[in-house]
């Protein structure tokens, strides 16, 4: 069963705010929010197909400057973890130019590296206009700022934050021939029931949440693709009652 609902008005309120109500998602490369959210539950062969997906389970092994992060301890200190090998594979960095710079040529698919090339070069552009706006005294404009948000996902990417408006800590996956399925509690330490906000920043194919009841069908959150925004889960309303902030156990994308 699926249910599509429009944005809640506090949802059109908060990206009013940052001048987003007036963008749908769009196919030319410019986020936006989409005009609807479909969400539902699945079905008995549904669930099991998600419970199964193959490299779905086991924890991944997760790296941070050089060293491979113990599965019961924390991030160590890193902001984002990117996925690298089909096999689930993460490195974690301290910071999007740490990670653009690593993915820039290890990254697994062609798309993805070329992605991280032109999240840096954006990155050398802001710095270099406001440094010369410094330099003349005027001031920084919105597009000059540090590059913040979801603009820290690169392109052909999809990006779950921890905190709403694409803040806090970041998982962070590639695009590749074929979708695949990861448990959020496969990272250490688990993500699960921890995410808030999504980027898809793609022009195709979109991105599927869930997450996994005992007693009860489980719940899906379908994320459209088209470069679409989502800036806060607490807006958008959870089968079963409340808000989907938190609940993701499980990703395909």
């Amino acid at each position: 069963m699926r249910i599509r609902t429009m944005l809640t008005a506090a949802a059109i309120g908060s990206l009013t705010l940052t001048g987003l109500a007036a963008s749908p998602s769009s196919a030319d490369g410019e986020p936006g929010n989409p005009a609807e959210i479909v969400t539902g539950v699945l079905t008995p062969e549904e669930e099991s197909a998600v419970q199964t997906a193959p490299g779905s389970t086991k924890k991944v092994d997760m790296y941070y400057e050089g060293r491979k992060i113990d599965p019961a301890s924390d991030w160590q200190g890193a902001n984002v973890c990117v996925e690298v090998s089909e096999d689930g594979t993460m490195q974690c960095f301290d910071n999007d130019t740490e990670s653009n710079r690593f993915l820039a040529t290890h990254a697994p698919t062609a798309q993805a590296r070329a992605g991280a090339r032109q999240a840096l070069a954006g990155t050398r552009q802001v710095r270099l206009a406001t440094t010369a706006q410094a330099v003349s005294g005027q001031p920084a404009t919105a597009k000059t700022a540090a590059v913040k948000g979801y603009s820290s996902c690169p392109n052909s990417y999809v990006c779950l934050w921890q905190d709403s408006n694409y803040a806090g800590r970041r998982l962070q996956w590639p695009t590749y021939s074929e979708s695949k399925t990861r448990h959020l509690d496969q990272y250490s330490p688990s993500f699960q029931d921890k995410a808030s906000s999504a980027y898809v920043n793609r022009p195709q194919r979109g991105v599927e949440v869930y997450d996994f009841r005992t007693g009860l069908p489980d719940p899906h959150l379908f994320l459209g693709a088209g470069y679409s925004l989502y800036p806060n889960f607490k807006n958008i309303e959870y089968t079963y009652g409340g808000s989907w902030n938190d609940r993701a156990d499980a990703i395909k994308f």
